[in-house]
C-alpha cells in the first residue's frame, strides 16, 4: 500500500535535507512526499510534490495536502527535523493492526529533547486535553501520526492551528477506530525558530472545549 508523507512547512530551511532523509529511510516502501508550504520564499525541491498553501494554519495545510495524496496510509510529520525519518518505519510497522498510530514522546521508550520548561508546558496541556476529551493516550499533542486514509474519508475534520491530530484522536475514538502509540525520539529543531506562541496556547484551550461541546 502506498504511503503519503505530508509535511506542512513555513520558512523551514531544513526541509530539503529532511526530504532526502525520508526518501532514504523509505527506499523499500512505495511512498510519496508532499510538502504543503506557506513560506515567504518557497524552497526549491525536485524530490517531493510541492503544494503552495492557500489557507492558514498547520491543520488546514494537512487537509490541503490530503487532496493531492494518493496513499492508503497518510503520515504527517514536522518539517523542522524534530521528527526523525527513522521513526516513520515504527509507525508503519504498527498501522496494519490499527487505524491511527501516534508517534509518542511519553510512552515507555519515548524521548523528548525539549528543554525543561517546554516539557512542563507540554505536560500541562496534554494532561488537560486528555482529561477534558477522555483521551487514553499519553501524547495527544503529537504532530507525528500515521492514519489510514479511510479515517480521513469518514471523519469531519475542522482543525484550528497546530493540533489537528488531537481532533483526529478524539473523533476517531468516538467512531471506534483502533489507536496505538509507539515511542519516538523527539529531536530539537535543526534550524530556524519555533512557531509556538501564547496565542497558540489559548487557541488550544478553546479548541479542546469546542471539540468537547461538539462545536467542531
Amino acid at each position: 500500500m502506498r504511503v503519503s508523507i505530508l509535511i506542512p512547512t513555513k520558512n523551514e530551511p531544513f526541509i530539503n535535507t529532511l526530504i532526502e532523509r525520508v526518501h532514504g529511510v523509505l527506499r523499500d516502501v512505495d511512498h510519496e512526499i508532499i510538502v504543503i508550504d506557506k513560506s515567504d520564499a518557497p524552497p526549491k525541491t525536485t524530490n517531493a510534490k510541492f503544494i503552495p498553501q492557500k489557507s492558514n494554519g498547520l491543520g488546514k495545510a494537512v487537509l490541503e495536502g490530503l487532496e493531492h495524496a494518493k496513499g492508503g496510509i497518510i503520515v504527517t510529520m514536522d518539517g523542522d527535523g524534530s521528527h526523525r525519518p527513522e521513526d516513520v518505519k515504527k509507525l508503519l510497522e504498527n498501522i496494519n493492526g490499527y487505524d491511527i498510530v501516534i508517534g509518542s514522546r511519553f510512552v515507555s521508550g519515548g524521548i523528548t529533547k525539549d528543554p525543561s520548561h517546554r516539557k512542563f508546558i507540554s505536560y500541562i496541556f496534554r494532561k488537560f486535553a486528555s482529561f477534558v476529551l477522555s483521551l487514553d493516550v499519553e501524547d495527544s499533542m503529537s504532530g507525528f501520526i500515521a492514519v489510514k486514509r479511510k479515517v480521513y474519508d469518514i471523519l469531519e475534520i475542522n482543525p484550528v492551528g497546530y493540533k489537528i491530530n488531537m481532533e483526529i484522536l478524539y473523533k476517531g475514538r468516538k467512531k471506534g477506530y483502533k489507536i496505538d502509540e509507539v515511542p519516538i525520539i523527539f529531536e530539537k529543531r535543526k534550524i530556524g525558530k519555533s512557531k509556538a506562541s501564547i496565542k497558540e496556547a489559548f487557541r488550544i484551550i478553546r479548541y479542546v472545549f469546542e471539540l468537547k461541546l461538539g462545536l467542531r
